[in-house]
């Protein structure tokens, strides 16, 4: 069945034509059978009338499976065939279920033209054959409650189309929101496993070379408190994934499965840790922190963490081993600033570098940073890797920070 409002046939609509297509012709072959056996010239008119209006309500349901206008036309001249030879009894049957399919099928517009259209009908019947009014006190209401029951199921219908659509939207976004937890665990697992791993390498390797016992137990203590840290960040990780919302404890206190793994990663105390991480590994390193960095939201101070992570573990993978550092985490006018520079050597080649640092990790800093509606910029200046993290500074709940001066200070061996 076509539909000429732009609205596509339901599967409820198609039900009800069938049925009403095989009930009507199963009663225009009775008449066709009385029209055959019909034994005086004046039984054989009546018959072969009331055979051909009953043809063209048939044809205008199947006319239905068609196109709508092309039904309702020819319906209409089934109507008008009944007014001129008085014969009613089928559209009993086949109006309503027209006025139904219709409605159900069609917009409300267009419908209820389709309804007046058939209302006038009837009154024309009134006017041509006043002696049949008991026709028109049976058809009337038989019109409006199959009209009425049309647009109920209609509702219905498109009540449960809505839900469904509903559903397959959440059921979108939940899948949205899963691919993006994916990608943000993958961002985390490659922070973790890639920054604590490469310090531990490195330190190994020292211990291994120096032929130093003091340089080797310094580089073991190094292993020995990265693994420790690795640790922990696997065990609150692990927390995240489980389903079940349970708790670990780690260090003699509980973390949350949900909210503590980002809650303990301050921007703060991460430019001191990773600074003496620095120092440890043998770079001089020059820092500059804002305590109105406090007033970050916990997410936003985690996503400069892990940039921080991020960085220190570049500088570790690629800087000599004494090249200065410099980690600055301070507000400039409107702007959140979290920039890591170190000396790179002279010898590497500046365009494979830059290349090799767009991987992983730099992509997965640009998303952490974009989620908060900033930016971030890996680029050699004057000799020196810059990183730059900026974030809007209207994030900064000023009831929470810590309002000073911005402190500085110089870490050496």
């Amino acid at each position: 069945m076509s539909d000429d409002s732009a609205q596509a046939p339901s599967l409820l609509g198609r039900k009800i034509l069938l049925i009403s297509c095989a009930l009507a012709a199963f009663l225009l072959g009775t008449d066709i059978v009385t029209l055959l056996g019909a034994s005086t010239p004046d039984k054989f008119h009546t018959a072969a009338t009331t055979t051909l209006v009953s043809a063209f309500f048939v044809l205008s349901l199947g006319l239905l499976w068609v196109r709508t206008s092309y039904a309702v036309i020819v319906s209409v001249i089934a109507m008008g065939l009944s007014v001129v030879f008085g014969a009613y009894l089928f559209s009993l049957l086949v109006v309503p279920l027209l006025i139904a399919l219709v409605a159900l099928t069609q917009s409300r517009k267009f419908s209820l033209r389709y309804f007046g259209v058939t209302l006038l009908w009837v009154i024309s019947i009134v006017i041509v054959r006043s002696y049949d009014v008991g026709f028109l006190i049976l058809l009337v209401p038989l019109l409006a409650l199959a009209y009425s029951i049309a647009l109920f199921a209609k509702r219905v219908q498109e009540q449960r189309e809505t839900d469904r659509n509903r559903i397959a939207e959440l059921r979108r976004k939940q899948q949205e929101a899963v691919e993006a937890e994916r990608k943000a665990i993958a961002r985390d697992l490659h922070d973790i496993v890639a920054h604590d791993i490469t310090v531990i390498s490195m330190q190994a390797k020292a211990a291994e070379f120096s032929g130093d016992p003091a340089v080797a137990q310094a580089a073991l203590k190094v292993i020995g408190a990265t693994s420790k840290e690795a640790l922990q960040d696997l065990r609150v990780m692990l927390n995240v994934l489980r389903t079940d919302g349970s708790a670990t404890r780690v260090e003699g206190s509980l973390v949350d499965a949900a909210g503590n793994a980002a809650s303990s990663l301050e921007i703060l105390i991460g430019v001191e840790v990773f600074a003496e991480r620095l120092v440890d590994l043998g770079h001089p390193t020059k820092t500059a922190v804002d305590p109105r960095l406090s007033g970050l939201p916990q997410s936003a101070q985690a996503a400069l963490y892990r940039v921080l992570q991020e960085s220190t573990t570049n500088i570790v993978k690629h800087a000599d081993h004494d090249a200065p550092c410099r980690i600055e985490a301070v507000v400039v006018g409107d702007r959140v600033w979290l920039e890591v520079a170190n000396k790179l050597p002279k010898d590497l080649d500046i365009r494979g570098f830059v290349r090799s640092e767009h991987s992983s990790g730099i992509a997965g800093m640009i998303d952490r940073m974009a989620a908060f509606g900033g930016t971030l910029s890996a680029r050699w200046h004057h000799g020196d890797w810059v990183v730059r993290a900026e974030l809007p500074a209207s994030i900064i709940d000023t009831e929470r920070a810590r309002l000073g001066e911005v402190t500085e200070g110089t870490i050496n061996n």
